[in-house]
């Protein structure tokens, strides 16, 4: 089989960790299959649509870049190829709770037939409505899953010694994410608050200076003997991008507003509207360094279990003396660690493994494997080389050079990050 994967780099972004793991899983688990993978941040090139692939996969990376109203609509003209690419397509979408009407336009517009999300059953009307898209199937699947070989590698040194006793990294997100989106933030200042003159010692910063990225964010966990936590994802839902606009636009007229005032004059009685609170990648990483969890109550999937998993916070801190005595007891913390280690790790459920290969089993029943063969059957190798040479290179030369398209593409993310670093609220 062969199999094009689209994604959206700028350079060598400074990923998350779960990221790459995310994108690069079906090369490095799914054997006997050619993989291309094409960085589209610039478009979709003529040649794509020589060759016919089995199958077409969207990853997230290339959806998400639907948000920045600046930029999309220069770029979804550079990406009209799409359309005439040869393979079944599937996406892999996340973030449906922002402009989900955008996402069924490309949906339909580029033959987009199924969709893994992270969105529940429940919730597949509401975000994926009949009468805008349909689809061949529907599935919901987690954020991200657990990466063999980073597992594999952290095997040898999760028993080192760790100098923190409490952990945490987070940002301040935006407001039109809902209040669910604040909680990352707001556990993480009252924290390194309250224990600012404790006997612990911590590592906890809401400073966007201080995000780590890539590897460097498994050596952070590998240091903590207890990290911080909650539910990822979000609480508002905002089809149409309205509710962004109308909170950009009220934030930049009153920067010290409160979430609280923000929500009243911006979308009263809209948030908690969709079900998109969802164990995060994060929880994950955690659990193979043997890194134990304190993470406010929650469902998290049914997969980890307060009191065998990870020290259950409440809310309204109500039982906080208990969790504090609890991340005092060392051995306590390696137990709850040991089971989340034993139940979730060592199970193998949770695997990138299992998800690459759930999807690219699919693609092969719908695209009636070896049915059809390549009209240009030189063409594979070639594509192949070419693609191996491009994703070399182009990083150096966008790094060089830089041209003003990349720049137009990122302005409004880069100057939102300045204002973020002079300690303004973000947008």
């Amino acid at each position: 089989m062969k199999i094009l994967i689209l994604y959206f780099k700028i350079g060598r972004q400074n990923d998350r960790v779960h990221v790459n793991e995310h994108l690069y899983s079906f090369r490095n688990y799914i054997k006997g299959v050619e993989f291309y993978y094409f960085n589209a941040c610039n478009g979709i090139p003529w040649y794509l649509t020589i060759p016919e692939f089995d199958g077409v996969i969207i990853h997230y990376t290339f959806l998400i870049r639907r948000y920045n109203k600046k930029y999309y609509k220069d770029w979804s003209k550079k990406i009209g190829n799409l359309k005439r690419i040869k393979g079944y397509k599937i996406g892999i979408s996340q973030d449906e709770y922002a402009e989900s009407e955008k996402l069924c336009t490309i949906f339909k517009e580029f033959g987009i037939r199924s969709v893994f999300t992270c969105i529940p059953e429940s919730d597949y009307q509401k975000v994926f409505p009949c009468d805008k898209i349909s689809f061949d199937k529907i599935e919901t699947v987690l954020a991200g899953y657990i990466d063999e070989i980073a597992a594999s590698r952290l095997k040898k040194i999760v028993e080192m010694e760790r100098p923190i006793d409490l952990g945490y990294r987070a940002v301040k997100h935006a407001y039109w994410l809902g209040r669910h989106s604040q909680l990352k933030f707001d556990i993480g200042e009252f924290f390194k608050n309250k224990l600012a003159s404790s006997d612990l010692k911590t590592d906890i910063s809401t400073s966007i200076k201080d995000v780590i990225h890539g590897n460097k964010w498994y050596k952070f966990l590998l240091k903590c003997r207890v990290i911080l936590g909650c539910e990822g994802g979000a609480s508002l839902f905002d089809p149409t991008g309205e509710i962004r606009i109308a909170v950009e636009k009220y934030i930049m007229g009153n920067p010290g507003a409160t979430f609280n005032e923000v929500e009243a004059a911006c979308f009263p009685e809209k948030d908690h509207t969709l079900d998109l609170i969802t164990i995060s990648p994060r929880h994950f990483e955690s659990i193979i360094t043997k890194t134990c969890q304190v993470l406010v109550e929650g469902e998290y999937q049914g997969i980890l279990k307060p009191g065998i998993h990870y020290i259950e916070l409440k809310r309204d801190y109500s039982n906080l003396d208990i969790v504090l005595e609890k991340i005092h007891d060392v051995e306590y913390c390696k137990t709850i660690a040991e089971n989340a280690y034993k139940d979730i790790y060592l199970s193998g459920k949770y695997s990138y493994n299992n998800f690459a290969g759930k999807i690219i089993d699919y693609i092969s029943i719908k695209s009636g494997q070896n049915e059809h063969s390549d009209p240009i059957p030189l063409i594979s190798p070639i594509l192949r080389s070419w693609l191996k040479v491009r994703r070399f290179f182009e990083p150096v030369i966008i790094k060089l050079i830089f041209p003003w398209r990349y720049l137009k593409i990122y302005r409004a993310d880069i100057f939102r990050q300045i204002r973020m670093r002079r300690g303004k609220r973000a947008l």
